[in-house]
């Protein structure tokens, strides 16, 4: 098929000829067998891999030879229904994600129903956020896959382009993920998908966003990571933690002025571009305060994960936490930064196992 569906909300050029090479690789892919399928594609055009430029190109020279390879020569099939949709704004991502969602719930009885999400970390918590804000239960009745198309891919369902569509070519099953809620005390909601974060990783990650166009993820998180380590505890004086972590029945208390905390969905997970920062089983990470010369010493561990064992980390396995501040400090969610102020805490996060049906 060489023009887009005449049911694709796209209207960018090289978006449209991404939509059409996605098609071939769909229209043959394995995954949908007999039964076919109701597949929607939300692609944010602003996301690093889909902007005009060198990367793309390279991106899509490798697209249309596995389209080659892979394409069943079929322009159509009667049970397959693939829609492009091309974002403008994030409020127009999450609000064009939910009536997908819902559209897709109510027309595709019998079939399976695909949601791809076509960007980066920052592009698929928007999404993330809108669609558990809005229509959580919904979610137990699709499937997601995220492709990694930003600067950073952490939340991505697959490592590379390449491993993402050899998933979409031949998925023959699902896997359930967990997503991160966090609940303020004035009753606000945030969602995470990854990670959240406080303290100087927080401040990193501000810093990098302010400053990632300039370079890669990696090399812009490490730069920043020195730059924080210097004047991070002049900007944000450290204050006192009260952390409550709780594993089933099981409650530990942690009182001190941390450092950095660390929460992740699950232990394993990496994140500012494949830093291991919770190498380990563990999902949840404390770092005591430290000297100028300690952080500068230890800090290159961080990004291989051999702080694991060192006196100042201390590792849990988390289910959820209770956490207050004495004062104002940054938030991480999935690489977003949120001011959280006094009147927030105490925070309750909690791990929220199973929501998400992920193709593999």
């Amino acid at each position: 098929m060489s023009t887009p569906h005449r049911r694709d909300a796209v209207t960018s050029r090289h978006i449209r000829e991404f939509a059409d090479v996605t098609r071939r690789l769909l229209l043959g892919s394995s995954l949908f067998g007999t039964d076919g399928a109701m597949v929607d594609v939300l692609v944010n055009p602003a996301s690093g891999l889909l902007k005009t430029g060198p990367a793309h190109r390279r991106m899509m020279r490798y697209l249309r030879r596995l389209a080659d390879a892979r394409s069943s020569g079929r322009d159509a099939r009667d049970d397959l229904e693939i829609r492009f949709h091309e974002t403008r704004n994030r409020e127009d991502a999450g609000k064009t994600a939910v009536r997908l969602v819902k559209n897709l719930v109510a027309s595709a009885a019998g079939r399976r129903r695909l949601l791809v999400l076509a960007g980066g970390d920052g592009f698929h918590n928007d999404i993330g956020t809108a669609l558990f804000t809005e229509v959580p239960e919904a979610m137990k009745e699709i499937l997601i896959f995220r492709l990694p198309m930003g600067t950073g891919n952490d939340n991505s369902d697959a490592a590379t382009v390449e491993e993402a569509f050899a998933i979409l070519a031949s998925a023959s099953s699902d896997r359930t993920d967990a997503l991160i809620e966090v609940r303020t005390r004035r009753g606000e909601r945030h969602y995470a998908f990854n990670v959240v974060s406080f303290g100087l990783d927080a401040f990193v990650a501000d810093l990098t966003n302010r400053m990632k166009k300039l370079a890669g993820p990696r090399m812009i998180y490490r730069i920043f990571a020195d730059v924080a380590v210097l004047f991070y505890r002049r900007i944000w004086p450290l204050k006192d933690w009260t952390i409550r972590i709780r594993r089933g029945e099981e409650v530990e208390e942690r009182r001190g002025p941390f450092l950095m905390t660390v929460f992740g969905r699950r232990g394993g997970t990496c994140y500012g571009g494949g830093m291991k920062v919770l190498p380990g089983d563990e999902n949840f990470m404390l770092i005591e305060p430290l000297s100028l010369a300690a952080m500068l010493r230890i800090k290159p561990l961080f990004y291989r994960g051999a702080h694991r064992g060192l006196p100042i980390a201390e590792f849990f396995h988390a289910d959820s936490l209770e956490m207050s501040h004495d004062g104002a400090i940054l938030m991480e969610t999935d690489g977003e930064i949120t001011r959280i102020e006094a009147e927030d805490f105490p925070l309750v996060i909690r791990r929220i196992p199973e929501v998400l049906r992920i193709l593999e």
